[in-house]
């Protein structure tokens, strides 16, 4: 199995279930509730945690309660924790989520009062030692810095970049990586109605990575370097129970087909599927 550093934010998620989304100044009784880890890049890293593959996360992480919660279950899935900065300053992220079991939504409050990380936390002298390298984009200022530092001092090891939300500079990101996962929240952030005209624009632009771009229930598209468009279909369960993570899902099975060999359509359908089945089960155990 392959070595894979994740780069990215860790959060203590806690997750009221409820049977409707509350309005405004409406008072509501949770049906159950639930405290765990979070984050994306840690969200990723433990399912392909699941595949067998020796990952390590980087992060940073408040020295406290909930730092330490994040960092045990992090273990418990297989996910090395070395990596990890711990911050005396600031506390551990924190998300408040509302998971609607009508439609199986979730919104977030994220609460964050913890320094980023910076560029000398990646461990740049290290880096032979890893099979790929997944970020998450953001900290834009600091991330270039890694990215072009990873570039002198990388082999042949892929570099994907995961762009979920729009930040001020992340488009300075772009040359970097191999593989760009855009998230459907982003494009239609941009103003882009489909994941081609998201693909045109960036071709235009000069951007010559393997671009991604997940589309809900629409399944996911991607853009080869030679500009060839696939298509997978979404995978949608018989019940939706819960989409929290169903896009750092999506990113840890694409990792993972295309780890495999399987080429670039092939992945992106695994990448669907695997999506889909988190979107029918509560929580990221037992994925496969």
């Amino acid at each position: 199995m392959s070595r894979i550093l994740c780069t990215g934010i860790a959060t203590l998620d806690i997750i009221n279930q409820v049977d409707h989304y509350p309005a405004e100044d409406e008072e509501l009784r949770a049906l159950a509730q639930a405290v765990r880890r979070g984050g994306n890049a840690a969200n990723t890293a433990c399912v392909l945690g699941q595949f067998g593959h020796q990952v390590d996360l980087l992060t940073t992480l408040g020295d406290d309660s909930a730092g330490e919660t994040i960092r045990q279950d992090l273990q418990a899935h297989g996910v090395a924790t070395e990596r990890i900065v711990t911050l005396r300053a600031g506390r551990t992220p924190t998300s408040y989520i509302t998971l609607n079991r009508a439609n199986g939504s979730r919104t977030i409050v994220h609460y964050r009062d913890l320094p980023e990380l910076q560029a000398d936390d990646f461990p740049i002298s290290d880096v032979a030692r890893y099979d790929w390298f997944h970020f998450e984009g953001r900290n834009i200022d600091q991330m270039e810095i890694v990215l072009r530092r990873l570039n002198r001092q990388r082999i042949d090891q892929p570099v994907s970049v995961e762009i979920e939300k729009s930040r001020p500079g992340i488009e300075r990101l772009y040359r970097y990586p191999d593989i760009l996962l855009f998230s459907h929240a982003f494009a239609a952030e941009q103003g882009y109605t489909c994941a081609d005209a998201l693909f045109d624009a960036l071709r235009q632009q000069g951007v010559s990575a393997i671009l991604v771009c997940s589309w809900g229930e629409q399944g996911a598209f991607a853009c080869d370097p030679r500009d060839q468009r696939h298509h997978s279909p979404a995978f949608v369960p018989a019940q939706v129970i819960d989409t929290l993570g169903a896009g750092d899902t999506f990113n840890a099975g694409l990792i993972q087909a295309l780890l495999d060999g399987r080429p670039l359509e092939a992945a992106l359908g695994a990448a669907c599927e695997l999506a889909g089945r988190k979107v029918g089960q509560s929580g990221f155990t037992n994925l496969l």
